[in-house]
């Protein structure tokens, strides 16, 4: 079994503040299971902003490295 996710101090005490934080076993367990799933949204939310950020300067940088097409006339 592993053990468990211990959860930075400032966290806890931000969690316990938003929970009603008492010294309550079911209510520990719950904040311990918010603060992991804030966490992890912020993960995930990091990792869908740094994609599509990736993604639009691909594109940007192969727009850039690309020839004008001959439909394009240069003007006169």
């Amino acid at each position: 079994m592993s053990d468990p996710i211990r959860v930075p101090p400032p966290l806890e005490a931000f969690v316990r503040a938003v929970a009603g934080g008492s010294g309550d076993e079911d209510r520990e367990q719950r904040a311990s299971t918010f603060a992991r799933g804030l966490a992890l949204g912020a993960l995930v939310g990091a990792a869908i902003a740094g994609s599509t950020i990736w993604q639009r300067r691909q594109a940007r940088l192969a727009a850039h490295d690309e020839p004008p097409s001959a439909e394009v006339e240069p003007p006169d």
